[in-house]
């Protein structure tokens, strides 16, 4: 039985992911009409690029929805919001419309990737733990868990920006105008995105562990709706 408020939920958001989808079509329409009238070569190839990534992110955007349907499992809300919110702030408003020149910007799409990312993990661990078997390990363990498993894909992204840096990009920041920075500079992105992600992490983390501690089948009925 599905309690209203998991109805309301789903339907705020797939008010959010029409939203999402109707922006980015309306983007879509914008960007091809300027590629066909563009002056220069390298204008109609700019926004024929933007159309591409536009593409790509609408792709991502349904992905999730999609397998959901198709392999018939039940898609968290709030899960898919903050990958929602992720995917529209970085590929959408971060990347095609340069919102990334915000400052922090890049800092609160890290908060938002570490509370997914600790989802995520609770989500796997909900999916290969019994259920009976969850009741046993203290809810404490399972938040530390959740919080190692998204500062580790933390790490493991950055570990991707630096060897895209070592073919000559600046994924992390590590020069500004043309010029390297020194010292404590070339640490701030770096650091300030794992930060961002262990608070991000943490939070999710906080919320999981006081509600294991009121509920051990909290994980399977938030992940699995089951036996609501």
């Amino acid at each position: 039985m599905v309690k209203n408020g998991s109805n309301i939920s789903e339907k705020v958001l797939n008010v959010f992911l029409w939203f999402i989808v109707l922006s980015m079509l309306i983007s879509l329409a914008l960007t091809t009409k300027t590629a066909l009238t563009a002056t220069t070569t390298k204008a109609a190839g700019a926004a024929w690029f933007l159309d591409i990534e536009i593409v790509a992110g609408l792709l991502i955007v349904m992905l999730p929805k999609f397998l959901a349907l198709k392999l018939k499992v039940y898609l968290p809300p709030l899960l898919y919001s903050l990958f929602l919110m992720f995917i529209y702030g970085a590929i959408y408003l971060g990347t095609i419309y340069h919102f990334y020149s915000i400052p922090y910007w890049d800092k609160g799409l890290h908060l938002i990737s570490g509370a997914l990312l600790a989802g995520f993990a609770l989500s796997a661990f909900g999916g290969l733990i019994p259920n009976e078997g969850i009741k046993h390990i203290p809810p404490f363990f399972i938040s530390m868990y959740a919080i190692a498993f998204a500062v580790f894909c933390g790490v493991l992204w950055e570990f991707y920006e630096f060897t895209c840096d070592s073919l000559g990009m600046n994924l992390q920041r590590y020069m500004k105008d043309d010029h390297l920075l020194m010292g404590r500079a070339v640490l701030m992105d770096t650091m300030g995105d794992l930060c961002a992600d262990f608070i991000g992490a943490l939070i999710f983390a906080v919320i999981a562990y006081v509600r294991l501690r009121k509920d051990s089948r909290w994980i399977e009925k938030f992940f699995f709706h089951r036996n609501l």
